[in-house]
């Protein structure tokens, strides 16, 4: 019940589920509006001006007036003319005659004044107004700037110094010629000597169009619109408490978001100290009280099952203990998954077909269907799953259980694990196709299904060989590993006492035939045989199938004595399973197989071995209890019968002819002895049961110890003759 109402639940939607009804707000809450935030914060970026810096001045400004200092010192260096054309060449420069000519009225001038006077005209001229850029450097900022200005900042100004605006206008784009021709004409408009307007343009235009003359400081521009991102507010988009905010049709990733931002929500309001999140906090509760009532209905249902066909489940603590980890840890599994992976609740199969097969190996398969389906039940219960859910763990749970009958092979649960999962599949789409959904939702929630259940069946083989052992069973497929007559244990048997390891493979067909008659597990009990008396190993000799000739080494003993090495073999032989670590399942047979039955040869030769009185009679009898076995009785069908195959096996072989009349006769006085002595009075066989095992018994022995008609002698002298052909082999 803790496990069911601790906790918020997932969601009871998946992406791409159709969805007929609206679904409303229980409490007001926001969402983050990625689209709108996205929108915004590129506004933001877009309204930060890009940042400019000038150009080294060596390479600009400062270059453009000592070129024209320059070309002055070549018209004052040239004698004539044609001497400042031949200079002026390699420049590419314009050789006007009326520039050459007042140049050199400037040079005429006495000492420095000329040279003076053409520097104090060049340094008037407006060239650091003139803005230059190179127009790739605008263009390559994302978003790019609307507004129509940007920002100059000198390298050598202070920090403190505000950098100046300069308008989009006066900006000249340096990869556009007649602009920069434009910016040269402008310039060399400003002179006041009218004859050098010409070639200054010229110069200026050709120093223009070799470098930009302000840069685009890209660092500084993209580390504002950094800021400017970051200042600018998630956007949200708010829903009211009591209206719709996920509509009918199909959902899809962002109504599923939603829906999760939903639920977080209201947890968060349900914290709040306010009437409105009281009342919905006791609506919570009562609902949280009626899914516990319900979780303890169907709890009392599955005792109840539990107790009408499995009640050994519930008489003693292993079992019980075991029984409620199975159940309980299926219901916490499911439970986290729900929590991490609601928008895939086939996922939840997994743990189902995990203790359903658990179940399956441990108890009979009927009681594990009917158990492991209300466990569903409780499961679509406690995680208000779908219909169609609790139809796939139905159908994954009765495919996977009925398949394991026995595990007689490695390949047996992926097998059982992929027909397992093909049902759901099918189941799954069945579902989907009835509730609407689009093929997309079909598909994936069928291979979610059916890779659960595939998944499930690798868990289970790995989990096998612990499960056996927690649940003190075994499957065939260990009982097959455990026949093999290779292992240490039965070779060391077939050495030691050989007579013994003959008695153990007759016990074996005689037990497997007769839990094959009443439907008990004829190769639980065949196995068992085969171990029953390991035990016998240490003192082999001692025991009457091992004796060689007639002489018992019991002769020279007392009968308490010899009986102590009689009742020894059963401790013997458990320590001896728990040394070769035979499977818990297997201990049984060696701790039954005798049950609580009187030794009857040892209790008789001490009752002749007590004084007579003058009537003839013994002076005390002797107490059938000091001579029982320990115990205990048997206490499944199969323990049952190795004790009667154990115990007729043994008087049939001492009969001196074995006929069909004195085996019926020796069998049925053997059964009704055990039977009367109350050996089966802890274990569930019926006397039906009883009267099948005793038909089998007989069948059984009559086909191993049938007669032979004996062969004739060869007559003397004559050939010999062809021997008969025999009645039976």
């Amino acid at each position: 019940m803790a496990i069911a109402i601790v906790g918020e639940g997932g969601l009871d939607y998946a992406i791409g589920q159709r969805i007929d009804q609206p679904v409303y707000a229980k409490v007001a809450f926001q969402v983050p509006d990625p689209k709108r935030t996205a929108a915004e914060r590129e506004a933001a970026r877009a309204k930060i001006p890009s940042y400019y810096t000038p150009n080294d001045p060596a390479l600009t400004l400062d270059r453009i007036r000592a070129d024209l200092m320059r070309w002055y010192q070549i018209a004052t260096d040239a004698a004539t003319f044609e001497d400042y054309v031949k200079a002026l060449e390699p420049l590419k420069w314009p050789t006007e005659r009326p520039a050459y000519d007042r140049l050199r009225e400037f040079a005429d001038l006495p000492g420095e004044a000329g040279r003076s006077r053409f520097q104090e005209i060049i340094s008037k001229l407006p060239i650091e107004n003139q803005y230059v850029v190179a127009e790739l450097s605008r263009e390559n900022r994302t978003p790019p700037s609307t507004l129509d200005y940007i920002l100059l900042e000198s390298k050598t100004a202070e920090p403190s110094t505000e950098p100046m605006q300069v308008a989009n206008s006066e900006l000249v784009p340096w990869g556009s010629p007649k602009a920069l021709e434009g910016v040269a004409s402008h310039v060399a408009r400003r002179l006041t000597e009218p004859k050098l307007r010409a070639t200054v343009e010229v110069i200026i235009s050709t120093v223009f169009h070799d470098q930009p003359t302000i840069l685009f400081d890209r660092e500084r521009t993209v580390a504002a619109m950094k800021k400017a991102e970051d200042a600018t507010p998630e956007a949200m988009t708010t829903y009211e408490a009591g209206k719709p905010f996920i509509n009918p049709g199909f959902l899809g990733p962002e109504g599923y978001e939603l829906l999760r931002a939903h639920q977080a929500a209201y947890g968060q309001f349900l914290q709040q100290d306010t009437a409105q999140a009281a009342a919905l906090r006791q609506e919570r509760l009562l609902q949280r009280i009626g899914l516990g009532m319900l979780v303890g209905v169907i709890t009392i249902g599955l005792l109840g099952y539990t107790r009408i066909y499995e009640p050994r489940i519930l008489n003693a603590p292993g079992p019980s203990v075991r029984f409620g980890v199975v159940i309980l840890g299926t219901l916490a599994v499911a439970r986290a998954m729900d929590f991490n992976w609601p928008q895939f609740p086939e996922l939840t199969l997994g743990p189902c077909l995990v203790a359903g097969g658990t179940l399956a190996i441990a108890h009979p398969r009927r009681f594990a269907i009917g158990a492991m389906c209300i466990v569903a039940v409780l499961m679509r219960t406690m995680l208000h799953t779908h219909l169609e859910i609790l139809l796939v763990l139905a159908t994954g749970i009765a495919a996977t259980i009925y398949q394991l009958d026995e595990i007689r092979s490695r390949a047996k649960l992926p097998v059982t694990g992929l027909t397992a999962g093909i049902a759901v599949m099918l189941v799954s789409a069945a579902g989907s196709l009835w509730a609407g959904q689009e093929l997309d939702f079909l598909t994936r929630h069928a291979f979610w299904a059916g890779g659960s259940a595939l998944l499930a069946a690798f868990v289970l083989s790995g989990l096998l060989p612990f499960l056996e052992r927690a649940f003190r069973v075994a499957t065939s497929l260990t009982l097959l590993e455990w026949r093999d007559p290779t292992r240490p244990l039965l070779q060391l048997l077939a050495r030691e006492a050989p007579g013994t390891y003959n008695h153990s493979l007759v016990l074996g067909t005689l037990a497997e035939a007769a839990c094959e008659r009443i439907g008990a597990n004829g190769l639980l009990a065949q196995v068992g045989a085969l171990y029953h008396d390991v035990g016998k190993i240490h003192r082999a000799a001692y025991f009457a199938e091992n004796q060689e000739g007639r002489i018992s080494r019991h002769e020279n003993l007392s009968p308490t004595m010899s009986l102590l090495i009689i009742l020894g073999h059963v401790k013997d032989g458990l320590e001896m399973a728990k040394q070769y670590r035979l499977p818990p399942v297997l201990h049984q047979f060696i701790a039954e197989h005798h049950g609580t039955t009187v030794v009857r040869y040892f209790h008789n030769r001490a009752a002749e071995n007590q004084p007579r009185i003058a009537t003839g009679r013994h002076d005390r009898a002797v107490s059938e209890a000091d001579f029982r076995y320990g115990g205990p009785k048997p206490r499944s069908r199969e323990t049952a019968v190795l004790m009667l195959c154990d115990g007729v096996e043994g008087a049939v072989r001492a009969l001196s002819e074995a006929t069909v009349g004195r085996i019926e006769g020796t069998v049925h006085q053997l059964v009704m002895d055990r039977l009367n002595d109350g050996q089966f009075d802890d274990c569930d066989i019926t006397m039906r049961d009883i009267r099948l095992v005793e038909e089998s018994l007989v069948k059984t022995l009559c086909g191993i110890y049938h007669g032979r008609v004996a062969y004739p002698k060869a007559r003397k002298g004559a050939e010999e003759s062809l021997p008969p052909a025999r009645l039976s082999v």
